[in-house]
């Protein structure tokens, strides 16, 4: 009678593993993480003039939080206390009523994929105003996805929208402050010149209003240096004039609008850093630029500029020295000169035979590039004596005829 007990016994087991490995989703449950009705708080945060947020703690998961930029349009953002360490996992973002309300429907508002570490989900607006929009109508936006260990669990991240008007008027007056340019932009400046031109556009005049607004906000800021450039089309010394006007061009508008002139310093670099090829049209229009930077370091003082230009000119002429034609190293493509001493007891050659000694020149390359390239390409300099052509730019011997 034991016996027969314990393989009934073991039979139930067995037949409780086959269950389990045959139908593993009825196994499946949900996770669901939720704020309390009486624990329920939103926070509102941020700097004044930079950033505005509001907040809401998730026990046990992390944190939701809406932020708002300057220059920038709200964003929210999903914080976990364990960070996510598997990419692209498909979620899906919905409204749902809360319990106490009947009356509303459920919809989607997005579908979207987490990243790896502790912030793995960043919704972008207008998804993001969105959800804002149904928290402040008394929904509750939702982040379902599969469990990461195994896919089995529903997890559910539910933002509660109780004492959300509380916080609502707080965060509201902070959005008041915000500018209306990117705070982080506006410290590192890019402004675009058209071709052989040093005239500001409407834009990069805005651009450098904005600029002394900034400078009220932050008195750390103690120099606004401009580094003005060019393309590579033309010869170096009408590019180095060239980007010399855009960078006092930058540098007056900056005065007419207010700027200290002790915290300005320009410097000019001709063609000389490019940030992008200058084989194609795109790539030389980003090179016509000059850089405006807002530094918490003092200018250079009189003596440190004239220092700093005189080291800059040294560099320049040591880099003419190496690129000059007469320093290259010899190579097989050079021309070499016959030995008249030997060639007076050599025989004369036939005309079709070879002659080894005779100049061999390079045999000139065609420009791949279409005539559409060049349109909006820096002109030829005006004519005046250049000694460019004993320099080669490419690092390439250079044969006149």
């Amino acid at each position: 009678m034991t016996t027969m007990k314990k393989n009934i016994h073991k039979n139930l087991i067995l037949i409780c593993f086959f269950i389990q490995f045959l139908f593993p989703l009825a196994q499946a449950a949900e996770r669901e993480y939720v704020v309390s009705m009486e624990k329920t708080e939103w926070l509102s945060d941020g700097k004044k003039n930079y950033e505005c947020s509001l907040s809401q703690k998730i026990p046990f998961y992390g944190e939701g939080k809406f932020i708002h930029k300057s220059g920038h349009k709200v964003k929210f953002n999903l914080f976990s206390d364990t960070p996510v360490m598997d990419d692209n996992v498909r979620i899906i973002v919905q409204s749902e009523p809360p319990p106490w309300r009947h009356d509303d429907t459920v919809f989607e508002i997005g579908q979207f994929e987490f990243e790896r570490g502790h912030n793995p989900l960043i919704v972008e607006s207008p998804y993001a105003s969105r959800m804002f929009q149904q928290v402040e109508n008394g929904m509750s936006p939702v982040v379902i996805y599969r469990d990461m260990a195994d896919g089995r669990d529903i997890v559910v991240v539910m933002l509660s929208p109780i004492k959300f008007r509380k916080a609502l008027a707080e965060y509201r007056e902070c959005e008041k402050t915000l500018m209306d340019f990117d705070l982080e932009e506006i410290k590192n400046l890019k402004l675009f010149f058209a071709t052989n031109k040093d005239i500001l556009t409407t834009r990069s005049k805005r651009d450098l209003k904005n600029i002394l607004t900034y400078l009220k906000m932050d008195p750390s800021i103690l120099q606004i240096k401009i580094n003005a450039h060019a393309d590579s089309r033309g010869r170096r010394r009408f590019n180095d004039k060239l980007s010399e006007r855009r960078s006092q061009a930058v540098e007056k508008y900056l005065l007419s609008v207010g700027a200290k002139p002790e915290m300005l310093y320009a410097v000019s670099h001709g063609e000389r850093q490019p940030e992008h090829t200058n084989a194609t049209s795109t790539g030389r229009a980003k090179n016509r630029r000059a850089d405006v930077q807002l530094l918490t370091s003092a200018p250079p003082t009189a003596e440190e500029r004239k220092a700093i230009e005189e080291a800059r000119k040294a560099e320049r002429r040591r880099l003419l020295t190496e690129r000059s034609i007469f320093n290259q190293p010899e190579t097989e493509t050079q021309s070499v000169v016959p030995d008249k001493a030997a060639s007076k007891n050599e025989p004369p050659q036939k005309k079709d035979q070879a002659q080894p000694d005779a100049q061999i020149l390079p045999e000139p390359q065609e420009n791949s590039e279409s005539t559409d390239d060049f349109v909006d390409d820096e002109p030829p300099a005006p004519n005046f004596i250049n000694f460019d052509h004993l320099v080669d730019k490419n690092n390439q011997k250079i044969k006149s005829k």
